[in-house]
């Protein structure tokens, strides 16, 4: 709160305050409802309205109003600018020759309580909340200082016909000019709003003439209100303007929405053309326009104005959301859902109106739209139960959806299709209630079957007699007296069917049924395609690997490697965030324990350190476990750093000396090649520490022409280099070859026993320079 503008908190109080004195008025100012005219210079009650005071006490229609508050009628301002009776503490009327006097004028009905009183001043706080909301957690821009305005003004003119019904001046005035101004004020935030979003559609010009006339209409409404005048020619001229100005602000919006359907910020016009669709289509189509054209309302103001929720909640979405749901899968489903219920509801209209007699034509369309908006409703709300509450009210074993999950599961461990197709075979006679099942396949130009279990023999007569004499796909579906079957495979020399031979209940099959055995056809078709290319991958890369050289294309080397790296990778995470954590937990309680515990024995003591020094050797192989399956800060540290690190922990574990020279290495490595190199280097010094026996190893990486050499000697005793393949099995040497291959490298080995063992890798030259690290 603290941030606010002083420009903010003055029209903050003007609402807050206008609101307390519009709930306070409603509360203590009962609401009369009672219309009048005035015949022979006196003024006769010519109406009563439904809900309102008058209505309760039955007062008659008819009678002649000779007092309102003690005084003439036609002093009383209601009765002379409005030709209603309201704001009054008593009255005298004369009917049928009695003359009768009300005052004590303080009861409610229910009904006028929830439109006029709770609604209004719910909505109000609610608009205060979300306003406040705007406020703290949007961006600090002018499109939220406007929308703001726009929900305080709105929900003040809301709150105003609570006073307006009542016929009381301020309320009056600030009905018109809020209910005038909150539209040019909702245009304004969507110029400024789209404009932050680089879109503009409509001259700022349209707004400058709106604001200009409305407050001229709104200033003209005042003055006549204050002068207690209502001249007849003035009366709809409000109405007529709100109209227009409503009609200008959906053909802007509108406009927006068709001119960038297809753009980016298509969707945020389509959720705010709908949120003002819902708002204001009630209103006007049901209010404003029937008073306009013949001063009949189909319903009532209150009831429309309940649909402006609509609007703080759309651009409250709008504004605080990243992602929309999907607009157009609601919209085609309520324009689905609207065209099923147009004729029910004429139905269901026609027949109470049959019924009930003496409906009025307003009556009969308030009628229809209710059925209509509540079979809307309907429909909506099953669709969503359905999905939601289906497996509860179904047994899972009969739950179609159920199945499919459980069969996506159960096929995941097959790794065959005759497999895979007993599992489909044993849910589908698990979930439907189904005799016998049968698999076979059959030649597409022979007569010739393949079965996965025996078939009877008049059955596959049945086969020849009565299938395979017109074109199928998968997910086809054939019944016979004899039973029904689903096409789940098919290639041009063969199809495989699912056979079965009918239900237990001998009916039909009932269309969740097909679609059930249509849908599993369809993924068990999927499965074994993919199966059967996956085999053909295997096959293919069976016939890849040269017989000669052992080796792998450097493209499948590459991707081997690289999934190798991101199991290391991942492993070293898991190991590092689970076993190495615990280690450290349980040796911070070993110690606190050892230093805290004064009452441990000597001995136990001593066993204890000894335990957490053991735990601490065990913490440091861990690390370094985890170190070797993924360096740390190889990224960060580059090739060379990070071969040091490497070199000093392999020299304080071996016996032998590492010489490692780098001066002529320029080159900015890819982190995959880094990698690569890092691992080169990382088995060549395991070799060394494990089957060489040397003292000194020699390492060099350096720059020569267009290509990065890394060398690598020792003065171990060497190996006999015509048994080759073995060896390098062996030691480990194939790894290393192949991760050369995979980067497009080349091995040059001399060895020999008793000579040592030297090796030089090159790989090809990047044209960046790298990065020296400090």
């Amino acid at each position: 709160m603290k941030n606010f503008k002083w420009s903010q908190w003055i029209v903050l109080t003007f609402f807050v305050v206008s609101a307390c004195y519009l709930i306070v008025l409603s509360v203590t100012q009962p609401y009369l409802g009672i219309d009048v005219e005035q015949e022979d210079g006196g003024w006769v009650i010519s109406d009563v309205e439904s809900g309102g005071w008058a209505d309760r006490q039955n007062v008659p229609p008819g009678a002649v109003i000779l007092s309102v508050d003690e005084e003439d009628p036609g002093l009383h301002h209601s009765l002379t600018m409005f030709n209603e009776l309201e704001n009054a503490q008593s009255f005298s009327i004369e009917s049928s020759g009695e003359v009768l006097r009300y005052s004590d004028i303080d009861q409610f009905s229910r009904v006028h309580w929830v439109f006029y009183i709770l609604l209004p001043a719910l909505f109000f706080v609610s608009i205060l909340g979300i306003s406040y909301l705007v406020h703290k957690r949007v961006p600090k821009r002018y499109s939220a200082e406007q929308l703001i305005l726009y929900f305080l003004a709105i929900a003040t003119a809301y709150l105003s016909n609570s006073g307006a019904v009542r016929d009381d001046l301020y309320s009056l005035v600030l009905n018109t000019s809020l209910f005038l101004i909150a539209p040019v004020i909702l245009l304004h935030f969507l110029y400024n709003y789209f404009q932050e979003l680089k879109v503009v559609w409509f001259s700022k010009n349209i707004l400058y003439f709106l604001y200009a006339a409305m407050a001229g209409v709104s200033l003209l409404d005042t003055y006549y209100l204050v002068t207690l005048q209502n001249p007849p020619y003035f009366q709809l001229v409000p109405l007529t303007c709100l109209l227009g100005l409503y009609i200008i602000t959906f053909v802007i919006v509108y406009r927006g929405v068709y001119i960038y359907r297809h753009a980016a910020v298509g969707p945020v016009f389509k959720y705010m053309a709908i949120g003002m669709t819902v708002a204001f289509f009630p209103y006007i189509l049901l209010y404003l326009i029937p008073v306009l054209v013949s001063g009949v309302t189909i319903v009532s103001l209150e009831f429309g104005a309940v649909f402006l929720i609509a609007i703080p909640a759309t651009f409250m979405y709008l504004i605080t959301r990243e992602q929309l749901i999907d607009i157009n899968f609601i919209m085609n489903r309520l324009r689905y859902y609207f065209i099923l219920s147009v004729l029910p509801s004429f139905v269901l209209t026609a027949a109470i109106g049959w019924i009930v007699s003496g409906l009025s034509m307003v009556s009969f369309i308030q009628l229809y739209l209710l059925m209509h908006t509540a079979l809307i409703a309907f429909l909506s709300l099953k669709e969503g139960l359905d999905v939601r509450m289906q497996r509860f009210l179904f047994s899972a074993r009969y739950s179609y959806q159920e199945s499919m999950h459980r069969l996506a599961s159960d096929m995941k461990d097959q790794s065959n299709a005759v497999d895979l197709m007993k599992v489909v075979r044993d849910e589908i006679k698990n979930v439907m209630s189904v005799r016998e099942i049968y698999i076979f396949s059959k030649h597409n130009k022979r007569k010739m079957y393949c079965v996965y279990n025996e078939i009877p023999e008049g059955i596959v007569g049945h086969f020849d007699d009565h299938l395979f004499h017109k074109p199928y796909d998968i997910g086809s579906i054939i019944e016979t007296e004899k039973g029904f079957g689903v096409v789940v495979g098919l290639s041009l020399e063969k199809m495989t069917m699912l056979w079965c031979r009918g239900k237990k209940d001998f009916t039909t099959l009932n269309r969740d049924e097909k679609t059930y055995l249509q849908t599993i056809s369809h993924h068990a078709n999927i499965a074994i395609e993919n199966m059967n290319l996956i085999e053909d991958l295997v096959k293919e890369l069976r016939t890849l690997r040269n017989d000669q050289t052992q080796k792998y294309p450097a493209w499948l080397s590459r991707l081997l490697f690289t999934i190798a790296e991101n199991q290391r990778k991942q492993l070293s995470i898991d190991i590092h965030d689970t076993v190495l954590q615990e280690q450290l937990y349980l040796y911070r309680k070993m110690d606190d324990l050892i230093r805290n515990r004064t009452d441990l024995s000597t001995s136990l003591h001593a066993e204890l350190k000894m335990y957490k020094e053991s735990l601490l050797d065990s913490i440091h192989l861990t690390r370094e476990t985890c170190n070797e399956l993924r360096p740390a800060f190889i990224e960060e540290l580059g090739l060379v750093q990070s071969l040091k690190n490497l070199i000093h922990q392999y020299q304080l574990r071996s016996n032998f000396t590492v010489y490692f020279s780098h001066e002529q290495f320029e080159s900015e490595l890819d982190q995959e090649r880094i990698l690569g190199i890092f691992r080169i280097v990382q088995e060549l010094l395991t070799n060394a520490m494990k089957h060489s026996g040397a003292k000194i190893v020699k390492l060099s990486l350096y720059n020569e022409n267009d290509q990065v050499v890394l060398y690598y000697s020792d003065n171990g005793k060497g190996m006999d280099y015509s048994m080759k393949r073995d060896l390098f099995s062996h030691i480990g040497l194939s790894g290393i070859e192949q991760r050369v291959n995979g980067l497009n490298g080349s091995l040059e080995i001399t060895t020999a026993p008793g000579e040592g063992f030297r090796t030089r890798i090159t790989f090809p030259y990047p044209s960046h320079k790298e990065v020296q690290h400090v």
